[in-house]
């Protein structure tokens, strides 16, 4: 009478380990992809959030309200009368880097920008980057 048991050889746990890492070498490259393409976006619907948000603090509370990026620490905030009303740590949260022509965009009451014209704020991540502009006239673009 034979007694044989049931279960994998040394084999062919060797051929499924070697397909696995296979699978693996493939996987996560474009996870990783995955991951900075979400965080770069986000980041940049931040930014535009925060461009959005000042001009509409300063027409709504008919004072002058500023979007301020701070490219050193990765951060941006809004401010209108003294009082931060919105705050985005960005290189923390969602591992950016900020560039920017000039470091605070100021909108005036009437919601138009206020003083020097244009600026650009880079925001990138892993290789890919994004451009918002913002005009003198206080329009924000991005692609």
């Amino acid at each position: 009478m034979s007694h044989r048991t049931r279960g994998a050889t040394l084999v062919e746990l060797a051929l499924v380990l070697v397909l696995l890492a296979i699978l693996t070498a493939f996987a996560v490259p474009r996870a990783a992809g995955v991951v900075n393409r979400f965080n770069l976006r986000s980041a940049t619907q931040d930014v535009v959030l925060g461009l959005a948000a000042a001009r509409a603090a300063a027409t709504r509370r008919g004072d002058y309200a500023s979007f301020i990026a701070d490219p050193r620490a990765g951060r941006v905030r809004v401010v209108c009368g003294g009082e931060v009303l919105f705050e985005r740590d960005l290189a923390r949260r969602r591992g950016v880097r900020l560039e920017a022509t000039r470091e605070s965009v100021t909108f005036a009451p009437t919601g138009l920008g206020w003083g020097a014209a244009n600026t650009t704020i880079v925001v990138s991540r892993g290789g890919r980057a994004d451009t918002i502009t913002t005009s003198r006239l206080g329009r924000v673009r991005h692609n």
